[in-house]
């Protein structure tokens, strides 16, 4: 029989760590996006039209202002890391059964890792999205997190935060 893709969230346990997943990446993203905007606004202040128009892109004198990417990314990172320091406590507090599995030097290491390769896949997706194609930095944002979501999910799940790693160490990334 084959398994497809959403048969995992026939299991409630799976269903209820995704449902709190979503509400830890919120307040995350809450972080992430605050710092993000804070940094835009101490970088670009002369420029916005308060911080407020650093999301709506409101700017003095009605001049459009786009920061450079390095501007951009360096918020974006700074965001990202604050971010995944909040989700880090807040998935082995509140998310996962098995979160004190990640409780440790192993699985805060691994969590690092993953995350550093998230913060490469938002990185590339900000560069894309804003710099190649133009788009809006918020919305390009958005649409990076939500993919990234998805991946942090899937790792955190499986190769940190499952107690059946602890039992099986063929399936265990070792560090």
């Amino acid at each position: 029989m084959r398994k497809g893709i959403f048969s995992v969230f026939k299991d409630k346990q799976t269903t209820i760590e995704f449902l709190k997943s979503i509400a830890v990446g919120l307040a995350s993203n809450a972080v992430d996006f605050l710092l993000t905007a804070v940094f835009l606004y101490a970088y670009g202040n002369e420029y916005y039209d308060g911080f407020i128009g650093v999301f709506s892109g409101a700017t003095k004198g009605g001049i459009v202002y786009e920061p450079t990417l390095s501007v951009y990314i360096t918020a974006t990172v700074i965001g990202y890391v604050a971010a995944i320091l909040v989700n880090y406590i807040l998935s082995s507090v509140f998310v996962f059964k098995y979160g004190n599995v990640g409780k440790n030097s192993h699985g805060f290491i691994k969590f690092v890792i993953f995350s550093a390769i998230g913060l490469g896949l938002t990185s590339l997706g900000s560069w894309i999205g804003y710099d190649i194609i133009g788009g809006n930095i918020w919305i390009v944002k958005l649409l990076v997190q939500l993919i990234v979501f998805v991946y942090n999910f899937i790792t955190r799940r499986m190769f940190i935060f499952n107690v059946n790693l602890i039992r099986d160490d063929e399936n265990t990334i070792n560090l």
